[in-house]
């Protein structure tokens, strides 16, 4: 499939982005979301513990409880549906011109980035992310950063020193 943009009065003939982030990032967004749903767990236990010892009122033990109820529904979705979704959804692609980044499935967002336009790439890398080898790489233009989750470490490499060569960032620390 190929996209066509209208530019100064010319089309332009862009093919659709066709990478897609690794499949071990399915790993990583489950861990975090699993830390998030326990840290919040807990928070919401030892307010039932606090709602008994000190009675608080039966309204404000149900509210808790509905918290409750409201935490596992939206855990069955950011550990279970999220996570999948989102690298079966998410696209990117480069060529001598354009950054292209594709996701979403509800609500589509296709970023069309002009490597003129950008002013610095860099990786980024936590403690799940290094654990699988993963990557995130950001791209700063003058008014916005924009990332790509999940790249493989061989990739990310080469897309972030193609990005920097394309773009004619210069490398501080060689100088």
């Amino acid at each position: 499939m190929r996209y066509f943009y209208k530019e100064a009065g010319s089309m332009l003939n862009i093919e659709k982005p066709d990478h897609r982030i690794s499949r071990d990032f399915i790993y990583v967004k489950r861990l975090e979301a699993w830390i998030w749903f326990a840290a919040a767990m807990l928070a919401l236990v030892v307010l039932i513990y606090l709602g008994f010892y000190f009675e608080w009122p039966g309204w404000l033990r149900l509210i808790i409880w509905a918290g409750i109820l409201i935490e596992v529904g939206y855990a069955v979705w950011a550990i279970g549906l999220a996570p999948i979704l989102l690298q079966r959804y998410w696209r990117y692609g480069m060529n001598r011109e354009y950054i292209q980044l594709q996701h979403g499935r509800l609500i589509w967002s296709h970023e069309l980035i002009p490597l003129a336009k950008v002013q610095y790439v860099q990786l980024q890398q936590g403690p799940f992310l290094r654990k699988r080898g993963l990557y995130a790489l950001e791209i700063g233009t003058m008014g916005s950063s924009h990332s790509i989750p999940g790249l493989p470490e061989a990739e990310a490499l080469v897309m972030r020193d193609e990005i920097a060569r394309h773009a004619n960032i210069k490398d501080e620390d060689a100088i």
